[in-house]
């Protein structure tokens, strides 16, 4: 993937930006932090810091996406969405990667949502989210140890964007790829290992199979 001056100067604002509005959290806490703590406040900065990284991360996020929202289609390299795109994964990486102390199986879905997620009640997340503010999940859906939903897909030079649908109940199964586009219905079924190529539409209580994944009879 082509990375371009202007990709290192965007993500050195952004992340300075949010580094230091979270070293600034954690000065204001400092002294309370050191009165109550003592020798033990190291721990709480840290925690501290890490999670106010996360949150800020995620605000910046949220606040681009609603500005520029990525809209469905392909780009090229020298595209100033796939620019706003890779800035975008910049972040919600690294804000990911500040919260994982605080990311568990009941707050994952949470994290998700932070970063623009759409998740229903109840979700079970055994997976990865990629590209978070694409994705909507409806509730009762179950996600599959290792599998990976994901709003961008990259083909040679370009970068395919999409939103990714996941209705109520549904079961996407253990290692198992979504891939930008796709809608999956209420209460269907993709079954262990499958791929489900971009732009396909499972309808509700199907059950598929497969990579490419297609209807299993």
């Amino acid at each position: 993937m082509k990375t371009s001056f202007i990709d290192y100067v965007l993500c050195t604002l952004a992340v300075s930006f949010i580094l230091g509005v979270s070293a600034g959290v954690c000065m204001l806490a400092y002294p309370l932090a050191r009165h109550v703590l003592q020798d033990y406040h190291v721990v709480f900065d840290v925690l501290l810091f890490l999670l106010s990284f996360g949150l800020v991360a995620a605000m910046v996020v949220r606040l681009i996406v609603r500005i520029w929202p990525i809209a469905p289609g392909e780009y090229g390299p020298d595209s100033p969405v796939f620019v706003r795109w890779k800035l975008l994964s910049v972040l919600y990486r690294f804000g990911q990667g500040a919260l994982k102390p605080f990311t568990n199986a009941v707050t994952k879905p949470l994290v998700e949502t932070l970063y623009g997620a759409r998740m229903g009640a109840d979700v079970a997340l055994g997976g990865a989210i990629d590209d978070p503010y694409q994705v909507t999940v409806g509730q009762q859906a179950v996600l599959g140890f290792n599998s990976l939903v994901s709003g961008n897909m990259l083909y040679g030079d370009k970068l395919i964007c999409g939103p990714v649908r996941i209705g109520a109940r549904a079961l996407v199964g253990v290692n198992c790829v979504i891939l930008p586009g796709v809608e999956i219905g209420e209460g269907a079924v993709v079954m262990g290992g499958a791929h489900v190529m971009p732009n396909t539409r499972i309808p509700a209580g199907e059950t598929w199979r497969g990579n490419p994944a297609r209807k299993w009879q």
